[in-house]
């Protein structure tokens, strides 16, 4: 009984060392994906001349003031997939709206499109500019 019992553990032990490590193995090839909702005050602390500041709101909304350097893609433009498809995937992506639903919507797209490292601003471009940040008209 004791064998039957010390060949069960061993059995048990090494299957799971060999999952720990083809486990391993597979992290280290994975891009680790980032969707998140953050605060103005992150979003403005992520804004470098690297990452790309995505203002998904109307043309109209975004001409009344926006982001510095901020690309307007229009979430509700028919071809909003095809425009954000000539993104750059693997740059951080700051997306915003007037309020953070849009944003968030489109979020959830980008990250089906291959974007990897996105960030959602809560409260929008109404909650940065309430909050005294510059920006552009």
């Amino acid at each position: 009984m004791k064998y039957l019992i010390t060949l069960i553990a061993i059995t048990t032990l090494s299957c799971g060392s060999s999952v720990s490590n083809i486990n391993n193995k597979n992290t280290d090839t994975q891009i680790q994906k980032i969707a998140k909702d953050i605060s103005i005050e992150e979003y403005k602390n992520l804004i470098n001349d690297t990452a790309i500041i995505l203002d998904v709101r109307r043309k109209i909304e975004y001409d009344a003031g926006h982001l510095k350097n901020a690309v307007n893609i229009d979430w509700f433009d028919d071809n909003f997939t095809q425009q954000v498809d000539k993104l750059d995937k693997n740059k951080v992506l700051l997306i915003h709206c007037a309020s953070g639903g849009r944003s968030s919507s489109a979020m959830k797209k980008l990250a089906s499109l291959g974007f990897n490292t996105m960030y959602n601003m809560l409260g929008g471009f109404n909650a940065w500019k309430n909050a005294g940040y510059d920006y552009e008209k």
